[in-house]
């Protein structure tokens, strides 16, 4: 049927004659898409060749509904335009029509399916003449780029740029530029801009993003993407029109993009603009507002903080018939960490990751050229065949040191750098099948060396790897009960030969699964450091104090608090996690066994006398959240942090989603609350 045919049959229909064209259009492409619901109810004598003459009546009503027309106009559009919506090209096919088009013939003449223009055509700057007398933007640059779409592949696009004549403010798809300041746009933009010729599709970032949370690297993301490309690839060669990028992926682009999402995501929930440098590299352009996000976290919190629900706050009937309340948090520390200082306590920020030490202090940084045995304070010599430096001084016992540390790293016998993973802590093996393979990743365990003094000989020793535990300050940097027995003639003799890592992640987790902190434990996971932390977090203003914190070293954590007289801790339950109190900890310990017991707490039991809440929730957390230590475990603080803080809000999210669908009404209750609180 030709256009002037369709129209003329349209005119005969007084409804028809006034359809608009968009509403025409609407009809074929739905009509089209329920070919197999039009032709299925029909009998078995009618043609699936050609379209039938009648509509079910269910269709029927759809498309009257879809197009504001009566059902018996939507018959009288189908007799006229069955023919045509039959053989309407599927939204793959036509898809496939379109970049096909592009290929042939609009890449020679410098057309694409894609060109990127800035969302205004206006100048938005109110100081500007331009923009009060409202002259559109025709001063334009125009510059190839590719875009990495979630489901096409990488596509050839052109990114189009609008300059103001007036205020020569310089506007891009994401952002505008002026005075050397990029500004982002409000919103999360379609496709953002990662490089200056690079664009990612908003669906695959967030794709990404998924991914991360089963520890997928960015390095794996974008090799997954790269092995995928080549079925979905449009760049074609054969027709000699070569474009100036490729469609290959890289990891800092999906590294770039998981950044700038995160932030664009921040921003937009701040509803402010996000602002950075637009000149400078591109690995420093965001630094800053990634610390400032950082930094944000740290004074506010966590966007669920406050949150709430059936899972971790309980109410309940007091004896005299009263109402009270009762929130739990469980807190435990897990293995994971980045390159930092070797001064144990020293949080300054290395300044490249290869440094051993800081170059904040002096004191610090004079230690990469002294020498590197513990006590010993003379600067480092040249090797005699290399000629480089070594970490040790000419003591030929330093020199054999240094010698068994290479030599454990290229043997390969090095427990602290081979044994990427470790085993799981005894009481997060009982929460898994007893032939899990699942793992955690380990901490480096202190090591030694042993002195022969009759041969010379000098041997490394490594203990057994350890699990991050929490520990009184009063206690010795290393004990190792199965080595302790050793002579007390022979020292150990300590060096720091390879970069030292942060000791573990504390969180703390609410019985639900949320997330409340996060806290870097530098040397050891400290009582009074664990103290500190949850001191903080809630004493900040969106927060909520616990009546109960589960922790698996409660009984020292309450101790330090009765030594010290820590008033925050007033009024808290203070329990060891049901498996630890009953596994771990001595049956002769009185005051573990009377001040730390969940079940000394009726609030913490159900009718049943079994425990309300999960208290081996954080250990269950950390199975999940130990698996970044390969991931962050090279990465500068502030990226670090930036990520660590990321996969935890975005856990959050999912998590709160789940509460919703287990109906447990997840919500932010009010800082006062009219059910009074209960120890």
């Amino acid at each position: 049927m030709d256009v002037g045919s369709l129209f003329s049959a349209m005119q005969q229909h007084y409804e028809l004659a006034a359809m608009s064209y968009i509403d025409l259009s609407r009809f074929l492409r739905y009509a089209s898409l329920l070919k197999d619901d039009i032709i299925q109810p029909q009998p078995y004598t009618v043609s699936i060749m050609a379209a039938p003459d009648i509509l079910p009546p269910s269709i029927t009503n759809f498309l009257s509904d879809v197009v504001t027309i009566s059902p018996e106009s939507v018959d009288a559009l189908w007799d006229i335009t069955k023919d045509l919506a039959w053989v309407l090209p599927t939204v793959d096919e036509a898809r496939a029509d379109e970049e096909n088009a592009f290929r042939l013939y609009g890449r020679q003449r410098g057309i694409t399916s894609h060109t990127l223009y800035p969302p205004t055509k206006l100048c938005t700057n109110p100081e500007c003449s331009a923009w009060q007398l409202g002259t559109v933007l025709k001063k334009e640059e125009q510059h190839q780029a590719v875009i990495f779409t979630h489901v096409n592949g990488a596509h050839p696009a052109w990114s189009v740029h609008l300059k103001c004549r007036q205020c020569h403010t310089n506007y891009h798809n994401n952002y505008s530029v002026k005075d050397g300041i990029r500004t982002y746009y409000g919103g999360m933009p379609a496709y953002i801009q990662v490089a200056e010729h690079q664009f990612v599709q908003r669906e695959l970032v967030m794709h990404w993003m998924d991914l991360m949370q089963i520890v997928v690297s960015a390095t794996n993301c974008a090799h997954l993407y790269n092995i995928a490309q080549p079925r979905c690839d449009v760049y074609d060669n054969n027709n000699n029109v070569p474009w100036q990028f490729n469609s290959s992926l890289t990891t800092v682009e999906v590294w770039d993009s998981f950044t700038l999402l995160a932030l664009l995501d921040d921003h937009d929930q701040r509803h402010v603009q996000l602002q950075v440098p637009h000149g400078g590299e591109q690995k420093d352009r965001y630094t800053t507002v990634m610390r400032e996000r950082t930094e944000c976290i740290i004074i506010h919190g966590h966007e669920e903080l406050p949150h709430a629900c059936d899972g971790c706050l309980r109410i309940f009937n007091m004896p005299d018939g009263t109402l009270a309340r009762t929130e739990v948090v469980v807190t435990d520390g897990v293995t994971v960490g980045r390159p930092c200082c070797g001064v144990p306590r020293c949080k300054n920020s290395l300044e490249n990751n290869r440094h051993r030490f800081c170059s904040v202090d002096p004191d610090h940084k004079k230690l990469e050229t002294t020498c590197a045995v513990e006590g010993c304070n003379r600067p480092v010599t040249r090797d005699s065949k290399s000629g480089k430096y070594r970490k040790s001084c000419d003591d030929p016992v330093h020199v054999k040191m240094e010698g068994a540390n290479v030599e454990s790293l290229r043997s390969g016998k090095s427990k602290t750098q081979c044994q990427k993973v470790a085993k799981l802590d005894n009481a997060m093996s009982s929460l898994l099948p007893a032939d899990s393979t699942m793992a955690l990743p380990i901490q480096d365990g202190d090591e030694w060396y042993k002195h022969d003094a009759q041969t010379g000989a000098v041997r490394l020793v490594q203990p057994a790897v350890m699990t991050s535990t929490g520990v009184l300050d009063t206690q010795p940097e290393t004990s190792h009960p199965a080595v302790d027995c050793q002579s007390k003639d022979t020292p150990k003799l300590k060096a720091i030969f390879r970069r030292q890592r942060t000791n573990n992640e504390q969180l703390v987790v609410r019985p639900c699964g949320v997330i409340n902190g996060r806290g870097t434990m530098y040397h050891h996971e400290a009582i009074s450091n664990v103290l500190v932390m949850i001191e903080q977090l809630y004493s900040l203003p969106r927060a909520r104090k616990p009546q109960h914190l589960i922790y698996d070293s409660n009984c020292n954590a309450l101790r330090e608090v009765l030594n010290r007289r820590i008033k925050f801790f007033d009024g808290m339950g203070m329990c060891v996690d049901a498996f630890h109190h009953k596994n771990k900890h001595k049956a002769n310990d009185t005051f573990c066994r009377d001040r730390c017991d969940m079940k000394a707490y009726p609030e913490l039991l159900d009718d049943d006398g079994k425990y309300y809440f999960n208290s081996s929730i954080a250990e269950q957390t950390n199975v999940w959240f130990g698996a970044f230590h390969n991931i962050c475990q090279e990465m500068t603080p502030v990226r670090y942090d930036f990520f660590l803080d990321e996969m935890i809000k975005r856990r959050n999210r999912i998590t709160v989603t789940t509460l919703h669908a287990q109906g447990k009404h997840p919500h932010h209750p009010h800082l006062m609350s009219q059910v009074p609180q209960h120890v």
